[in-house]
């Protein structure tokens, strides 16, 4: 097949690094790819129409992008969809963050061009109540030496204890928020609290609770429909966003009892922290995770039902990571409890049990490698994202 990869201007790396990821395997697999970037406005006259004879001669069957980032309006129409060319988007984030009442309206009046594969439950079936083609699919892992067997050969560990990953300046990001003035302040700050008290709970299970039970008289009641983008840009957003980084930075702090070492943009006065730069997602990530004794997930306050993609990069790395628990893990990895913690105290007990138990530890990260690269690499993710297509479309 002939796919046509739209490359976006990320807000975090790593989603240009998981469309990197989908065009090797792609290619892997026999099939011509063909990138298109958000870097071709930048371009001359004269590249950008060498370009578009380029595209147009390479005749795509489909495109693929992450969320909404392929859907320039050029011409007074959808890009792809003009050039006949079905659009597939991967929703590794909440969809609705993306979408608008025109968006809507763009993909309602012409279904058979768009395809959403969407990574949480709960947020596949939403969007199922405004879309045609919704399917599942998982995150997955890009396997650095797919011949390298864990089991064969123990670890040399450099550090104990790490996270990698972003933590935003919630304090700023807050801040912004009050001075915007957004009328869902007083909701999204009580929120905010329950979900910190109970961060395993469901985020839209706590705002319905809340609506029928408000503390107060303050708060400015949103109109509760969950396939509305508004609702999610000006509540869950916020949320998200300020609850990221507000979490992370807590739970980090709690484990003071073991040197952590933190690989990220942000910096904080804790004794038991060791500050790093960020690191390169495909090049330094896996050697981070292999020579880790106990690898931390701190997932978002968004996913309800999913596994972060931690979990799919530390196995494919042969490394040990202790996440939160969800029912979809537990239908991918057998010894998910092994691995997941639903407090403070049991992330404690289960990090002080793994550094005091090498042997377990390793017998653990074997498992997780042999799951990963079994039915969780790239090329797996393709075929599965192909086989339903052709289901749906009748090709």
């Amino acid at each position: 097949m002939n796919i046509c990869i739209y490359k976006h201007r990320p807000r975090a790396d790593v989603t240009i690094r998981i469309l990197e990821a989908y065009k090797e395997a792609l290619e892997r697999l026999g099939h011509r790819v063909f990138t298109l970037s958000h870097d071709a406005g930048e371009a001359t006259p004269e590249e950008v129409r060498k370009l578009a004879v380029r595209f147009v001669d390479f005749n795509a069957d489909l495109a693929l992008c992450y969320g909404f980032s392929a859907m320039p309006k050029i011409g007074g129409g959808y890009f792809f969809r003009k050039h006949g060319i079905p659009l597939v988007l991967l929703c590794f984030e909440n969809p609705f963050f993306g979408l608008d009442n025109e968006l809507i309206q763009e993909i309602r009046s012409h279904p058979d061009y768009y395809h959403f594969f969407v990574w949480d439950s709960w947020y596949l079936d939403k969007l199922r109540e405004l879309f045609k083609n919704c399917h599942p699919i998982r995150h997955a892992a890009r396997i650095k030496d797919p011949a390298w067997d864990p089991a064969l050969t123990p670890p040399v560990f450099e550090r104990e204890v790490a996270f990698v990953g972003h933590i935003p300046d919630f304090v700023q990001m807050r801040r912004e928020r009050l001075e915007s003035r957004n009328p869902f302040n007083p909701v999204i700050d009580e929120l905010m609290l329950m979900k910190m008290r109970s961060p395993g709970s469901d985020l839209f299970g706590l705002l319905n609770d809340f609506l029928k039970n408000p503390p107060g008289s303050g708060a400015t009641k949103p109109r509760l429909s969950w396939t509305d983008p508004l609702l999610h840009r000006e509540i869950i957003f916020p949320l998200y966003a300020e609850g990221l980084g507000r979490y992370r930075y807590v739970l980090l702090n709690c484990l003071h009892n073991f040197p952590l070492h933190y690989f990220g943009d942000l910096r904080w006065e804790a004794s038991h922290v060791t500050f790093h730069p960020p690191v390169d997602y495909f090049e330094e990530l896996p050697d981070i995770y292999r020579s880790t004794v106990v690898n931390l997930d701190i997932p978002p306050f968004q996913s309800i039902d999913s596994i972060d993609n931690r979990f799919f990069d530390a196995g494919a790395a042969g490394g040990l990571l202790l996440t939160r628990g969800s029912h979809e893990l537990t239908s991918v990895f057998t010894e998910a409890d092994e691995i997941t913690y639903g407090s403070v105290e049991e992330l404690e007990e289960k990090i002080r049990f793994y550094l005091e138990h090498h042997n377990e530890r390793n017998q653990t990260a074997a498992a997780l490698f042999r799951c990963v690269s079994a039915d969780h690499t790239y090329e797996h993710r393709c075929r599965y994202l192909l086989e339903t297509l052709f289901k749906s479309t009748g090709a």
